[in-house]
């Protein structure tokens, strides 16, 4: 008789055991797959251990547990291997989340599914968390249009050694870039969520047997079957989409390097800036740099209050409306000119002028912000709830209901027509480039196919146009409000302004015009001047006296509840004891607390949130003395994208 411990595939709670124990009456391997019961449900899970019942007599016979037996064997070979084991157990650890899931995470979408059959290459299977940080990260700075040429050396030399290199992109927007340059030369391999799980299969068992040279995809192709990797490589390492929203909330960049020294190969992440906290590993040495950035392009900052001083109230300065013409002349041809607005809609938000109130959404207690259609709506930038304009004001009844903020795509398509109607330029076409106009890839390929035939176009575009940026030039870049790039509380804002900015000078404009309400903004002088030292100097400052990242790692625990005192008085029971916890183990100086707070929207589809924040010094490597506190129906999220 054996006690057989196994990782069953299902969410359990993070605070609870995550290895479980039963009986069977023969040994089973590690890695195979067997049947379980978990309260009244038939589950799937691994086998970790198999042990003979001699050696655990005396500890079963004091924990006073009645074993159950394994309901099914599913597969006596083992199906999942060291290497899938390990990373699974890294997540759980790191990101304090079930075990279970993290191994289905890591499982490929076609596992124990019928007729795809896994054999898995023989080697020792030793569960252990601990995956040392090695080799040196090297962080090349790299214009968007000069990635390729300067990640190409390090693929050459790990493709002639016989290895594999992993490609890691943000978004599948760009695959079909990177693929056509590489396949002709390289045996590739694309992964993304979109594929069957024929293809899945196919591909995996070609990377298994060593028959592809590159693994190009989004975050999933790091769990793909290596048999010799030797070079990891992320593009765009601070893009936001290396974050994951679902359970395990991993960040791609450090799996990354986590599963680069699980197979002892080389890691290289690409950025157009350096970042805060890498500038931060560089100077202590645990990065190493490659520049290859070509020289500064200019950058001309002008100031709206100084245009509405001089009688300017249009959305653009007399500066950008003179280049726009110049461009659209049509003695001029095949001008291609971005104009760049984070913001979607028509018009900002509508507000009350008697009381100050702005229109909210209901559920989630954010403002509407105003969309043409036929006639003007409401649209909820969160929930997609929609509603006529109100002809009065819901909080005080009054009728002076006026529009506030930043225009839109919507707005500033129409001020763009009438600028080149009257300046008798309206042949020249102008698009729009937002999550409102493409609905999907297909339609997104029809406007960059536009936007690459040889005529003058305006395109009027807000981040969707960053993906594209590999392969488009602009002749004139025009930001119209770049305040309102960095109009969230957050600790990272202004590196997120310093990060677009420098994106947007990856298209290569001739011209680049910023209209701001801040002329001392440093972080916009910085994407002017160059002087990248100067503002990461100044930001590890700040961080260092907050303690912010690199300075401690964060941990976002989020609580949601339909009732707003509910949600109000769980966040208080947990901060305190939360407080409790961190006196009694001695931790008040490697852990800060920030008390429990609703989130910026504070409502989520009708839910109210609240968040509670730790700061934990980054010598503190195991969190579960203080998580195992936090309740099960609680979000855990380590080293979140934002903490409001």
């Amino acid at each position: 008789m054996y006690i057989i411990e196994v990782v069953p595939l299902t969410i359990l709670p993070a605070n609870a055991p995550q290895l479980l124990s039963y009986f069977f009456n023969e040994k089973l391997k590690k890695g195979a797959m067997v049947e379980v019961m978990i309260g009244k449900r038939n589950i799937r899970a691994a086998v970790a251990t198999s042990t003979p019942l001699e050696n655990q007599k005396i500890i079963l016979k004091k924990s006073g547990f009645q074993l159950k037996k394994i309901s099914a064997i599913i597969n006596k070979d083992p199906q999942v291997s060291s290497k899938q084991f390990k990373i699974a157990l890294w997540l759980s650890k790191y990101y304090y989340a079930p075990l279970g899931y993290c191994l289905k995470t890591v499982l490929p979408p076609f596992f124990l599914k019928r007729d795809y059959e896994i054999t898995l290459q023989r080697e020792p299977l030793q569960i252990s968390a601990k995956v040392p940080f090695v080799q040196k990260t090297l962080l090349i700075l790299s214009r968007a249009k000069d990635t390729l040429d300067n990640i190409l050396p390090f693929i050459k030399t790990a493709v002639l050694e016989q290895g594999q290199v992993v490609l890691v992109i943000p978004d599948m927007s760009t695959i079909g870039y990177f693929y056509e340059a590489l396949a002709p030369n390289y045996r590739v391999s694309k992964i993304s969520s979109i594929l069957s799980n024929k293809d899945f299969y196919g591909a995996w068992k070609k990377i298994a047997s060593g028959q592809s040279d590159i693994i190009l995809g989004t975050r999933q192709a790091l769990f793909m079957p290596f048999a010799n990797l030797k070079l990891v490589i992320v593009d765009d390492v601070l893009h936001e989409f290396y974050k994951s929203d679902m359970t395990p909330k991993y960040n791609t960049p450090d799996l990354a390097k986590v599963i680069a020294n699980l197979y002892g190969a080389k890691t290289i992440f690409v950025s157009p800036i350096i970042g805060v906290e890498n500038y931060f590993y560089l100077k202590n040495k645990k990065y190493e740099l490659l520049d290859e950035k070509k020289s500064h392009l200019p950058i001309k900052i002008l100031g709206t209050v100084e245009e509405i001083k001089n009688g300017n109230f249009l959305l653009f300065s007399r500066e950008l409306k003179k280049n726009i013409l110049r461009l659209t002349n049509p003695y001029n041809q095949n001008k291609k000119i971005l104009i760049f607005s984070p913001r979607r809609g028509h018009s900002g938000v509508l507000v009350c002028q008697s009381c100050g109130y702005a229109i909210k959404c209901k559920e989630c207690g954010t403002a509407f912000r105003i969309h043409k259609t036929t006639n003007l709506i409401l649209v909820c930038h969160h929930c997609s709830r929609s509603l006529k304009i109100p002809e009065k004001c819901p909080n005080c009844g009054g009728f002076k209901l006026k529009t506030a903020g930043p225009a839109g795509t919507q707005k500033i398509y129409e001020e763009v027509r009438k600028l080149l109607e009257y300046n008798e330029a309206k042949k020249v076409p102008v698009l729009i480039l937002d999550a409102d106009v493409v609905k999907n890839e297909t339609e997104e390929e029809e406007i960059i196919s536009e936007l690459q035939k040889p005529h003058t176009l305006i395109l009027i575009a807000t981040q969707m146009i960053f993906s594209h940026r590999y392969n488009i030039k602009f002749d004139l870049i025009g930001v119209l409000n770049a305040d309102s790039l960095a109009n969230i509380p957050d600790f990272r804002t202004e590196e997120r302004l310093f990060y677009q900015i420098e994106k947007l000078l990856d298209f290569q404009p001739k011209n680049m015009i910023i209209q701001t309400y801040n002329l001392e903004n440093q972080t916009i002088l910085t994407a002017s001047d160059g002087n990248y030292k100067n503002f990461y100097g100044k930001e590890l400052a700040i961080r260092k006296v907050f303690s912010y990242p690199p300075y401690s790692r964060l941990i976002k625990l989020t609580f949601r509840h339909k009732y707003k005192d509910k949600a109000l008085h769980e966040s208080l029971i947990l901060s305190g004891k939360l407080k409790m916890a961190i006196i009694q183990k001695k931790l008040d100086k490697k852990i800060k607390l920030i008390d429990s707070h609703p989130t910026f929207t504070e409502k989520e589809r009708g839910l109210f949130v609240y968040n509670i924040i730790l700061k934990v010094l980054p010598e503190l490597e195991n969190i579960k003395d203080i998580l195992q506190f936090v309740p099960s129906n609680w979000s855990v999220d380590v080293d979140p994208k934002t903490i409001i």
